[in-house]
């Protein structure tokens, strides 16, 4: 059996008690940090525009001397706020709002309200790295194993033998960015576990789904790869000798080997069997008396 490749990466990913004894690592991996940190850290910068701008104007947006083109600029913002991350993004936009409303009614002195949608934002960046620090794929000499969750650990492995092929879904997008979802089909009807909202999304026919996976070709090989490489768990059957069945020698009474050899001069005689096998019979029958 080849010696299998070392992982891509050298900082553990995947927790190192998952493996069994023996059990070797050929690749591990996160989804792209590009699709968990791009939308929050969109987030983080516009909020931060929207409370310069709050606070340069507080006590004064509302009033005629702000111009439009500032209220016009908060809209936008309070706008691309859902947009860059829609759960987070929404609730920055309504504290946003709030933060608006406390400044027209002056309720509060200090400017400084009108940075509370960046802490939200703040929260969200955190929220996103945690979920993706949690979110681990490996491919392993036995099997696809895949773990996401915090407090709440979904944990699932295919052994290679139960998978039909591995697929790459890949749009111009993830193309541009370098990574994409890769789909391990298998011949089970449960037991199949889905990278995204992992606390109600569960492919039912078995499919293991990773979604986002950086170089996702390059992985596919690796799975490819690993399918090749003779499995741990293949029962050797042995190898046993042919069996032949050997002739049962009965005794048989004088007078019986008497006709029986009185027949088969008289099949010789007649040309019906060879001079070979006459003599074969002959010593067969006399061995038996």
């Amino acid at each position: 059996m080849t010696n299998p490749s070392p992982a891509i990466y050298r900082d553990p990913i995947f927790p190192r008690n998952r493996l069994t004894v023996g059990e070797s690592l050929l690749w591990e991996g996160r989804p792209s940090s590009v699709v968990y940190f791009v939308q929050p850290l969109i987030l983080v910068i516009l909020t931060i525009i929207f409370g310069v701008i709050l606070s340069a104007n507080y006590g004064a947006v509302g009033e005629i001397k702000v111009d439009d083109s500032t209220w016009a600029l908060i809209a936008i913002l309070l706008v691309l706020m859902p947009i860059s991350a829609l759960e987070a993004g929404l609730l920055t936009m309504t504290v946003g709002l709030i933060a608006i409303a406390a400044n027209i009614m002056d309720l509060f002195d200090d400017s400084i309200i009108s940075f509370t949608p960046l802490l939200i934002a703040l929260f969200a960046l955190l929220y996103y790295y945690v979920i993706w620090k949690h979110t681990a794929f490996a491919i392993t000499d036995r099997r696809v194993m895949t773990q996401y969750g915090v407090f709440n650990i979904r944990f699932g492995d295919t052994r290679h033998e139960r998978i039909s092929n591995v697929t790459v879904y890949q749009n111009l997008f993830e193309r541009a960015l370098g990574f994409g979802d890769i789909m391990f089909s298998t011949s089970g009807e449960t037991g199949g576990i889905h990278s995204d909202h992992s606390g109600t999304r569960v492919d039912h026919k078995g499919a293991v789904r990773w979604e986002d996976v950086p170089q996702p070709f390059l992985v596919r090989k690796k799975a490819e790869e690993a399918r090749v490489i003779t499995p741990w768990y293949e029962e050797k059957t042995p190898v046993l000798p042919k069996y032949v069945p050997t002739a049962i020698h009965q005794t048989i009474p004088p007078i019986e080997a008497e006709e029986r050899l009185i027949k088969l001069r008289e099949l010789r005689d007649k040309n019906l069997i060879s001079q070979e096998e006459y003599d074969a019979k002959r010593q067969d029958i006399l061995s038996r008396i």
